[in-house]
């Protein structure tokens, strides 16, 4: 097979700095997202403060649990995975 056949048949690998590119990207758009609708809901007619204190309390419910999902569990369940497949038990 020649070079330029190859080029075609093989994906495109992500380099690096795309990667980062992609990452850093994501998570201001999540940011600017949560932001226009935290701003809508501290602004709407009738929500008030009672329904502020609602979305504080899910918020930092929602909080703990991404704490807990982000550290180590992941990871944990990632090399448990690997170690069956390596020992080829279901």
């Amino acid at each position: 097979m020649t070079k330029e056949a190859e080029k075609r048949v093989s994906p495109k690998k992500e380099t690096f700095m795309q990667g980062v590119i992609t990452l850093i990207f994501s998570q201001v758009l999540i940011k600017l997202l949560g932001l226009i609708y935290t701003l809508y809901l501290t602004n709407r007619e009738g929500f008030g403060d009672k329904g502020n204190g609602i979305v504080a309390a899910g918020y930092q419910i929602y909080a703990m649990l991404l704490t807990i999902s982000s550290i180590g569990v992941p990871n944990a369940i990632s090399k448990l995975v690997s170690e069956r497949v390596a020992l080829r038990r279901p």
